[in-house]
């Protein structure tokens, strides 16, 4: 997933943010029209493919919480995050107009987030996968996969929604998917930042040695 540092109201944040928009509208769209037992793995297929056609783009967060998630352990900036959560309300309430209209696909008769538990260990699974990608932890060519995946598994594992801004377009703004999954971006974004201080000192000098040695042979 990129790293975007560009000024936030430049013309690059503004296409990045539009990626987030377009991104989070097809991943809404998916939570909003596929029946169960088969919402899960739509939207984590989803995920996993914009994650592809975006990610060098926006970083394919397509989720407040991911976004407030980077922000808050400073892997992303401040100004730039508020206009994806913008962006990313935005894509999921014009996906909640289009199927409400009927034009693709149609609403589900009822939605209902997971429990507060619920919520905040599923989305807990997708934080520590992304910051392990933005990390460069995931090497690139499987940031999808893995990435996909861990919505995936979130949301067996929860039952829940994992995305406030799609929560919104469900109608369950009053619902833990709101704020027990910002809660838990907090929580195992910053986690992830005491894992990565805490690496053994001969783990950081194997690594170092390697990418040294990757240096001299590219010479």
């Amino acid at each position: 997933m990129s790293d975007t540092t560009a000024n936030p109201l430049g013309s690059q944040a503004f296409r990045s943010a539009l990626a987030e928009l377009l991104g989070t509208f097809f991943l809404a769209l998916a939570a909003l029209t596929v029946a169960a037992p088969l919402t899960p793995f739509a939207v984590g297929l989803t995920l996993l493919v914009f994650v592809y056609a975006v990610g060098s783009l926006s970083g394919s967060h397509l989720n407040p919480a991911v976004t407030v998630g980077l922000v808050v352990s400073r892997r992303f900036p401040f100004a730039h995050g508020l206009l994806y959560i913008v962006a990313q309300v935005a894509g999921a309430l014009l996906a909640r107009l289009v199927a409400g209209a009927g034009l693709v696909g149609e609403l589900g008769h009822s939605y209902q987030s997971g429990t507060i538990a619920a919520e905040f260990v599923g989305f807990g699974i997708l934080m520590i996968t992304v910051a392990a990608t933005t990390e460069k932890q995931v090497v690139k060519a499987g940031s999808g996969i893995a990435v996909g995946g861990a919505l995936l598994t979130g949301l067996l594992v929860s039952h829940g929604v994992l995305n406030p801004a799609v929560a919104l377009a469900m109608g369950l703004a009053t619902s833990p998917a709101m704020w027990a999954t910002l809660v838990s971006a907090v929580v195992f974004s910053l986690l992830f930042s005491l894992i990565q201080q805490a690496k053994p000192a001969e783990v950081k000098e194997e690594s170092k040695l390697v990418s040294k040695a990757l240096a001299d042979n590219s010479q």
